[in-house]
């Protein structure tokens, strides 16, 4: 848990640092909140006033008597805000609302949104607004909307750079044209990253400071936290799991390396090492068009799933290399939990579950310490449309001190605040 600052630092951060210990504890009382935030208790009772005073928080009852007066717990106002999470990837996208509690209020998949960028960021818009009016929410409660796209991206300026998937995808300024076509403030991030933030606010990971999300759709990345925040990296392109290299004289990947894990492990990989066995993958009944691998694959996952051995032998080899791949995050951000999602994980996820908790009890360098846990995400194959959501408002409400200011996505609170509150 996060400390708050009862020196003359920022109040936005303390507010939030209290915001985030209602949130992860569920219901809480002030003492608690005292005591799990280190900051005094008139501190803590200005900050928990006028949380109340902006809806965010209300009182829910009374706790269990210890002997005193009961105390009165204090929760979120799932109500009080509300923020949207669209992943797009070359299927299409995927929108969500989730209110302040972090439940999915709304949810829909756009699959014939068109194909240029202009003609599924026109159709994103027309979804979430028609979304919104679904679910009865008045979009002045819309505090943002977050969305998850492949990299590469230029974070900063908000663009999609060039995708290896998405090929009509060349420097769009996707961050730019949804808001204005929203009239809302919009983040962007890559679709791993998003799902950590996920994880983190709605999923396994909200008990972990140093955690791995690994996102598996065509492609493979990891969103990372570390001491608690994200972690981004010099250009917010952290995380690319899948272009560790494996094999030095291997085969080159688009991303200019050789031998990198995507090469191995990626669902394309299964399905060309599937369509390369000849006699045993034409029970699979595989198309073999590049249209079709994300069908194909779950073709396999499906045979896999269904105890067919052929299949089976295909899916464990690639979460081998994944292990590995893994293995090598985890020896060098010493990380104790790896969470699993992303749609090529489902119905087979438990065989990489197995792999990686295998390699890491065997060969991560600090297993005699305390071993890393291996989880799959509960929060489905759509991780990182829920993450992305959970980004706005990990942006909005989480604490973030970076050189004495505190950063959200309004970028408005620039300046520092005297006070302890």
């Amino acid at each position: 848990m996060r400390g708050g600052a009862n020196l003359p630092l920022v109040g936005t951060y303390n507010r939030g640092v209290v915001l985030e210990t209602i949130r992860s504890s569920g219901s809480i009382s002030r003492v608690e909140l005292t005591a799990l935030t280190g900051l005094t208790a008139p501190t803590v009772s200005n900050i928990v006033r006028r949380l109340i005073d902006d809806e965010l928080v209300i009182e829910a009852g009374q706790g269990r008597s210890t002997g005193g007066k009961r105390r009165t717990l204090l929760t979120l106002n799932p109500d009080a805000c509300y923020a949207v999470g669209v992943r797009i990837d070359p299927r299409g996208a995927v929108c969500v609302v989730v209110d302040l509690a972090g439940r999915v209020v709304a949810a829909a998949r756009l699959q014939d949104s068109g194909t240029t960028p202009e003609e599924i960021i026109r159709g994103v818009a027309e979804e979430i607004g028609a979304l919104l009016d679904s679910a009865g929410i008045d979009i002045e409660r819309v505090i943002g909307v977050g969305v998850a796209a492949p990299g590469p991206l230029d974070h900063g300026r908000g663009v999609v750079l060039d995708p290896p998937n998405m090929t009509q995808w060349h420097d769009v300024a996707l961050r730019d044209e949804l808001a204005a076509a929203l009239n809302l403030p919009v983040m962007i991030d890559n679709d791993a990253t998003a799902a950590a933030v996920g994880e983190h606010w709605l999923g396994r990971a909200n008990q972990s400071r140093n955690f791995a999300s690994i996102y598996m759709g065509t492609g493979i990345g990891a969103g990372i936290f570390i001491d608690g925040q994200v972690y981004r990296g010099a250009t917010s392109n952290v995380g690319e799991l899948g272009h560790i290299s494996l094999d030095v004289d291997g085969a080159w990947c688009f991303c200019g390396n050789r031998g990198c894990v995507e090469l191995f492990s990626a669902p394309p990989a299964i399905v060309a090492a599937a369509l390369a066995a000849g006699p045993e993958a034409a029970q699979l009944a595989l198309s073999g068009s590049p249209r079709d691998v994300r069908t194909d694959f779950a073709a396999i996952s499906t045979a896999a799933a269904l105890g067919s051995p052929y299949a089976v032998s295909l899916i464990e080899r690639s979460a081998r290399y994944l292990a590995t791949g893994v293995l090598t995050l985890v020896n060098l951000l010493d990380l104790d939990l790896v969470v699993l999602g992303g749609p090529a994980f489902e119905r087979i996820g438990h065989l990489y579950v197995a792999a990686i908790e295998d390699i890491l009890a065997t060969r991560a360098f600090a297993r005699r310490g305390r071993p890393p846990r291996t989880v799959l995400s509960a929060l489905g194959a759509d991780v990182s449309a829920v993450g992305s959501a959970a980004l706005v408002l990990h942006s909005e409400f989480a604490p973030q001190l970076l050189d004495g200011r505190t950063t959200d996505l309004h970028s408005k609170h620039q300046g520092g605040a005297s006070g302890p509150a």
